[in-house]
């Protein structure tokens, strides 16, 4: 009875805490905590609920990541058409949250098929020798030298606001938030300076971000790192796939841990608000649910596979280039599966139409999870990948702009590359390992794996080669390797697999390869030699303890936990209550110091005052910033036209140039009738004419604040521009910050 009251208890207290956070708009930080704690929780569980129901046969790690993978989709995909329908409001999708949470309680859930035999065959493998007890312990050292250096730039970013290491964030990532925030709907905000694309992308990664803000309402605390959890269920992910392909749980640690070595991976690209960690971990939970399809077809496997594909559609636009690519090896994988005699893909009744209803059945979620942003373009503009044109055979199949054309820039300075630089020279992206480990794996291990006709495992290795290709003829902005991320993951389990190809006689090169990465992330913490040393030491005795409990735990006797479920439960909830009040305090303390440091959007946020403004914005497209600590500020990029409809993109709005260039006049009166009572200007080398108009005419505008790069405008109304008297020149700026501090 105590089990039964224990397994139903925490998740009523947690449904509880979500229904309270649904309507208690203003509820203390604290309390905040607590709701983000439970939303959490309750999707997690969700998740794990239907990973649990759906594919109970997958290996554990494999579960989580397609725990991780419902997860998302039973948050995104509701929030998108909740913003569809223009009721995406946080209570709403709180309430949402409890509501599935506690339905998926009465999914049946079976037993995992797999862990009662893999603890037969580990409890009749042999005994580690030394070597493995070493290389055990430098794979916890790496591992947590690692995760420090995540964790002290978490700590040393912990008051920085968004966007600290210059990716879109501050653009339109978090802006698209931030005006979805106010409005309730899927408007995206349309910019006249920079990338004009960027409204028609698809939004998973913006609706996690909202995801994350709605326990809190108008603090982006953790929607600011939105790509943590899936940076770190990608290199889970990672884990996943080695183990798919036969390695051992160290060698499959050893390719995760190569994989997170990357700085750029882990964590500047985790600590961001964008969808790069997203694209790469739904392309490699899709290239492990689609192994696990390809040689055991099964509904299950087909549901998660086609929500993992159909995800990374609806992340990036990339998706469309990884996509076919993953399903063209899973129907090879799969006919290779048929050809083996162990494989339940064999089984007569699995052939034609079962396969057939299997393949259905996972394009159907893939539209489900993935149809949205692609249907609304389709609708709206007649192309589903707006802008991009496409043509097949020199025909015209979607209409779009033609600067969108990959020929039309590929002769940018973005588009050059030499190619050979790029991967062994850029230790600022691939770090000191990749041209050493990585990148020759990603060349050998599909010869390797043909000549001994380990047919799928090539298939599998083919795809960072492919991946790279795409980046490299179909991508136009070669910068950056955040473009082919999985690509580099997937070039990491090729690493681990040659190594385990070449035998036992490499334990002693994984060692030291370890003990070096684990000497670079010590490096990382920007300390002296000395204690740069004597850390790298400290986490070499912390992965010998950690290795050596470990394995004196090996030998007992599983605990069972379900007996102490109810008193758990209450555990549970009372640490949670008490750690919701210090992190209340620090997301306070976010709040209050996070624009700081940012001069302009700091004297934006105090002239706009608690109630927040109506703000134009000018200049270089990124506006988030100025939206306020709180999101309080209606931030607008105002048409010139007065095609209003086409300020911002949705569902059915036109697709006309709002930005066209008209009189200062009209602009004017625009201003008026969207009631805009500040004007922020970020000043660039390519203005548009509202800068220059406000400066001939000091009579409609004041100056309110100033510095090298951002002028803020007062409007002014007609009553104080007709005044008796009235000289713009006596009108001094109205600095709330202190103007010593702030005006350059």
């Amino acid at each position: 009875m105590s089990t039964e009251r224990g397994s139903i208890l925490l998740p009523l207290l947690t449904a509880a805490v979500l229904v309270a956070g649904a309507a208690w708009a203003g509820s203390p930080r604290a309390f905040q905590v607590l709701v983000f704690a439970a939303m959490i929780a309750g999707l997690w569980g969700t998740g794990s609920r239907l990973a649990r129901w759906l594919v109970p046969g997958w290996s554990l790690l494999s579960r989580w990541v397609a725990s991780f993978t419902f997860a998302v989709a039973v948050a995104v995909v509701p929030a998108t058409w909740m913003g569809h329908f223009g009721v995406m409001w946080p209570g709403v999708f709180l309430a949402w949250t409890a509501g599935v949470y506690l339905l998926s309680r009465f999914l049946p859930v079976r037993d995992p098929e797999t862990e009662t035999s893999r603890a037969a065959i580990d409890s009749i493998a042999p005994a580690p020798s030394r070597w493995d007890r070493i290389e055990t312990a430098l794979l916890v050292s790496a591992a947590a030298a690692i995760a420090m250096v995540g964790l002290a730039d978490m700590f040393r970013l912990r008051f920085a606001p968004a966007g600290p290491y210059g990716f879109d964030d501050i653009s339109y990532h978090l802006a698209a938030v931030a005006t979805w925030l106010r409005h309730g709907d899927l408007r995206m905000m349309r910019f006249s300076v920079g990338d004009a694309s960027t409204p028609f992308y698809p939004v998973l990664g913006e609706v996690s971000s909202w995801v994350l803000f709605a326990p809190f309402r108008d603090s982006d605390a953790v929607a600011r790192w939105t790509q943590i959890p899936f940076g770190l269920f990608s290199v889970l992910a990672v884990a996943a796939i080695s183990r798919r392909l036969g390695l051992s749980p160290r060698l499959s640690a050893l390719a995760a841990i190569l994989f997170a070595s990357l700085h750029r991976v882990i964590p500047m690209l985790a600590l961001s608000a964008g969808n790069d960690h997203s694209a790469s971990f739904f392309t490699l939970a899709a290239v492990d649910g689609g192994l696990a399809l390809a040689r055991r077809p099964r509904p299950g496997g087909a549901v998660a596979t086609g929500a993992a594909l159909g995800l990374l559609l609806a992340t990036k636009y990339i998706g469309v280039l990884y996509a076919p690519v993953v399903l063209l090896v899973l129907g090879l994988a799969w006919l290779l599966e048929r050809r083996d005699p162990g494989s339940e893909a064999r089984v007569p009744a699995r052939a034609p139409a079962e396969i057939a209803g299997l393949a259905g059945l996972l394009a159907a979620v893939l539209a489900v999870t993935a149809g949205y942003t692609y249907l609304r373009n389709a609708v709206t503009t007649g192309n589903p990948i707006f802008p991009a044109p496409l043509s097949l055979f020199g025909v015209d199949v979607f209409p779009g702009w033609e600067s969108a054309r990959i020929s039309q820039r590929d002769t940018s300075p973005e588009f050059r590359i030499n190619v050979l630089r790029f991967l062994t020279l850029r230790r600022d992206l691939f770090g000191p390992f990749f041209p050493f480990t990585m990148l020759p794996a990603a060349l050998a291990a599909p010869l390797v794996s043909l000549w001994r006709r380990k047919w799928v495992a090539t298939l599998v290795f083919t795809l960072p080669t492919l991946f790279f290709l795409e980046f490299l003829f179909l991508m136009h902005d070669h910068r950056d390797m955040r473009y082919f991320v999985p690509a580099i993951a997937l070039a990491a389990v090729a690493f681990a697999w040659l190594i385990d190809r070449i035998g036992p006689r490499t334990v002693p090169f994984r060692i030291l390869l370890l003990a070096l990465v684990t000497y670079q992330a010590a490096r990382r913490l920007d300390m002296s030699d000395a204690r740069e040393v004597l850390l790298t030491l400290a986490l070499f005795g912390l992965g010998t303890l950690v290795a050596r409990e470990a394995r004196r735990r090996s030998g007992q006797a599983p605990s069972r936990p379900r007996r102490w479920a109810a008193a758990s439960a209450v555990v549970i909830a009372v640490i949670a209550v008490i750690a919701a009040v210090p992190l209340g305090w620090l997301v306070d303390v976010y709040q209050e110091t996070k624009l700081t440091e940012r001069p302009a959007a700091f004297a934006m946020d105090a002239l706009a005052g608690p109630g927040g403004a109506k703000i134009a914005y000018v200049g270089l497209n990124q506006p988030y910033l100025f939206f306020g600590r709180r999101i309080q500020n209606d931030v607008q990029i105002v048409p010139r036209n007065w095609d209003l409809d086409a300020q911002y993109y949705r569902w059915g709005s036109p697709v006309t140039d709002p930005f066209a260039f008209t009189t200062y006049r009209r602009w004017r009166r625009i201003l008026d009738r969207l009631g805009i009572q500040w004007i922020v200007v970020v000043r660039t080398p390519w203005e548009d004419p509202e800068r220059a108009w406000i400066g001939q005419r000091k009579g409609d505008f004041r100056l309110a604040w100033e510095d090298m790069g951002t002028e803020i405008w007062k409007v002014l109304p007609k009553s104080s521009r007709s005044a008796p008297g009235y000289n713009p020149r006596d009108a001094k700026p109205a600095n709330p910050a202190n103007p010593a501090k702030y005006r350059r």
